[in-house]
């Protein structure tokens, strides 16, 4: 009699350990807390993806994009006088 957890078990099989840590790394270096596997089975190696969106991000890296986007808009409403544009020339 098989065991319930057997059927639901995902196995992949050779999957290249050091391009797969270095790019969860790369990721989680970027401020990503959690991530979805995707596996494809294949005949000699199998393939497995790694995805994420924006709720998966850190909080921290959350609040990072909010101020890069407040100082982006900011910027973009900065009126310069002719004064200004000469200093700058």
């Amino acid at each position: 009699m098989e065991n319930n957890q057997d059927k639901n078990q995902v196995r992949l099989k050779k999957i290249p350990l050091g391009v797969f840590i270095q790019a969860l790394m790369d990721i989680y270096n970027t401020g990503v807390d959690y991530v979805d596997l995707i596996g494809v089975p294949g005949e000699e190696q199998d393939t497995i993806g790694i995805a994420f969106c924006d709720e998966y991000l850190s909080k921290e890296e959350e609040e990072a994009e909010e101020t890069d986007e407040n100082i982006e808009e900011k910027i973009k409403n900065i009126n310069l006088s002719d004064d200004d544009l000469n200093q700058l020339l």
